[in-house]
Order: structure tokens, then C-alpha cells, then sequence
């Protein structure tokens, strides 16, 4: 019985460590959930106060020397801020250039059995007769330069005549 004896204290002491590191673990996490919390609390009260000091400074209603300093350092990142943000603005609404007179070549595997222009219906799908460059339009869907009589945009497929 020895033996049985041994083993049922080693099970015992292990039950005994295992709960003892899940209370402990739980312990730990709540304290630092706590600390975390009045961590939170701490650094939006400084915020508050550097924001109140700011104004005051910048209201001529407190001098110091060390708080001037930091309210022109503010002044220029909120300048640095505004013309960081009005490049990205610029740099959002920049659009590709398309390049100026672009007219696809057609191949054997992009022929079209649909006639793009009025012009080109009692022509064979299989060959490619390039209207006139004179009339050209843009396409109201994609944008693509083509044939003044064109029906359909060689580049999207939108109908863009009758």
C-alpha cells in the first residue's frame, strides 16, 4: 500500500499546485486589470491637464518658461499636422493619366462578334477596319477614347451609342 499511498499524495500535491496557480493567475490578472485601468485614468487626467496648461499659456494667463516651450512645440506638429493631412488629401485624389490617344490592337483571341460602331455592322467579326481618328469620344463609363460612331466601348463593353 505504499506505493498507492505515494501516488495518491504526488496526485494530491499536483491538484494542490494547479489550483493554487489558477487563483494566483487570476489574482494577477484582476490586479492587472486594476493597474491597467488606473494607468488609463492617470494618463487622460495628464492629457487634460497639459490641455488646460496650453490654454492657459496661450491665453497670456500663465508664463512659464518650460510650458512656453512646450506650447510652440504643439503650435508647430499642429502645423506639421495640417499640411501632412492636406498632402495626403492631394496625394488620395490623384488619378492615373490615361495615356492621350490609345487605340487598343485588336487580337484573334479579343475579336468581337459585336460591331462597336454603325459603320463597321456589314463588316466580317473577324476583321478590324479602325474608323476615322477625326471623331473620337470618351466613354462615359470607363473614360476610354474611341470612335465618334461607335456603339460599345472596345475597352468596357458599356453601350454608348444607339
Amino acid at each position: 500500500m505504499g506505493i498507492l499511498d505515494q501516488l495518491s499524495k504526488t496526485i494530491s500535491q499536483g491538484v494542490d499546485r494547479a489550483k493554487f496557480e489558477a487563483e494566483k493567475f487570476q489574482k494577477t490578472t484582476k490586479l492587472q486589470g486594476d493597474v491597467n485601468e488606473l494607468q488609463r485614468q492617470l494618463n487622460e487626467k495628464m492629457v487634460e491637464l497639459g490641455q488646460r496648461a496650453y490654454n492657459l499659456q496661450r491665453a497670456g494667463q500663465i508664463n512659464i518658461p518650460s510650458i512656453a516651450q512646450l506650447a510652440r512645440d504643439v503650435d508647430k506638429l499642429q502645423a506639421q499636422l495640417v499640411t501632412s493631412e492636406e498632402e495626403l488629401k492631394a496625394a488620395q485624389a490623384e488619378i492615373f493619366p490615361e495615356p492621350p490617344s490609345y487605340t487598343p490592337t485588336p487580337t484573334a483571341s479579343s475579336a468581337q462578334s459585336v460591331p462597336i460602331s454603325v459603320e463597321q455592322a456589314n463588316t466580317p467579326p473577324t476583321q478590324y477596319a479602325p474608323p476615322p481618328s477625326a471623331a473620337q469620344k470618351a466613354c462615359p463609363t470607363c473614360g476610354f477614347q474611341m470612335p465618334g460612331t461607335a456603339l460599345f466601348c472596345p475597352n468596357c463593353g458599356a453601350r454608348v451609342g444607339n
